[in-house]
């Protein structure tokens, strides 16, 4: 498995086992097996331990221990008999709405980190994460990130302008080249010109900007992923996201601000939003429906 380079250990109390072999039952990786009444670790195991924790989370006399990478015994957490129904996260979902106002009021650390704690439980395609995240708090912050960003604007401005543009066509293909034209060079235009003016349309002058990115080893929808818990998360403590897809291709084409943030060479920007307290409170909300549902 791609984590075979990261050691993982597996601690079976044998005092305490009582050799159910339920560990065994249920380990998606067929790493754990059942012989003669005892518990092994299965070493021809094609992907090994990819630490999900399903043994560790489920063993009726708490014997099995798993310390990896992205998991411990620290992380277990006995859960709540009492969770929301289908229709108060329901209206959790319906409530959310993309915010593009915010109050003058910048947010605490500890609001920030349960938010992230909360994305943490997003699914992933392969553990341990290779989810990462950069948090841009503050006002003065928020704002020295957006000038960089709109300087990469500027540059994208002088190298696909219309006639630029035109000659790629061919290359691009038609829907591309219509969504640069009608889409992509008009909002580059308006948050320049924007920006020369003291406005703030990048941004929405939020005073956070949170990013999800990762090593070459993450899936983009792992990214995706824990933005929108990261997003619900918000919009149950009372704070407002928009996403801005623009962050992350400007982003991952400039090394140097990159650089300047952190973010290592082989790491992909993958999901950008601001975050702050509304502006706005919706008195109503919309139900969204899918172009098409089918049952097969």
């Amino acid at each position: 498995m791609l984590n075979k380079d990261k050691p993982v250990e597996i601690v079976i109390d044998d005092q305490s086992c009582i050799n159910c072999s339920y560990c065994a039952s249920i380990c998606p990786a067929d790493y754990l097996i059942s012989k003669n009444n005892k518990i092994y670790a299965n070493e021809n195991s094609p992907f090994g331990c990819i630490q999900c924790g399903h043994c560790m989370m489920n063993c009726p006399t708490n014997s099995i221990k798993i310390r990896g990478e992205g998991i411990s015994e620290n992380d277990i957490v006995h859960l709540s008999e009492h969770l929301p129904d289908f229709d108060a996260i329901n209206s959790l979902f319906i409530k959310r709405r993309s915010i593009r106002k915010f109050k003058n009021q910048e947010i605490p650390k500890e609001i920030i980190d349960k938010i992230i704690q909360a994305a943490s439980t997003a699914p992933i395609s392969i553990p341990p994460s290779e989810v990462k995240i950069l948090v841009i708090n503050g006002f003065d912050k928020v704002q020295e990130f957006a000038e960089d960003l709109v300087k990469g604007f500027v540059q994208f401005q002088k190298i696909f302008n219309p006639l630029t543009l035109k000659l790629f066509k061919p290359i691009i293909g038609e829907v591309q080249y219509k969504l640069f034209k009608d889409f992509i060079l008009p909002l580059a235009k308006i948050t320049v010109d924007a920006r020369k003016e003291g406005n703030d349309v990048l941004f929405y002058n939020a005073p956070t900007v949170v990013l999800f990115y990762g090593t070459e080893l993450t899936d983009k929808e792992d990214k995706i992923l824990a933005s929108a818990h990261a997003a619900i998360a918000a919009e149950s403590l009372g704070l407002g996201t928009c996403i801005i897809g623009s962050v992350p291709p400007l982003l991952e084409k400039d090394k140097k601000l990159k650089e300047k943030y952190g973010i290592l060479k082989n790491e992909k920007p993958g999901m950008a939003f601001v975050l702050g307290y509304p502006d706005i409170k919706f008195k109503r909300g919309i139900q969204r429906r899918f172009k098409a549902v089918r049952y097969y």
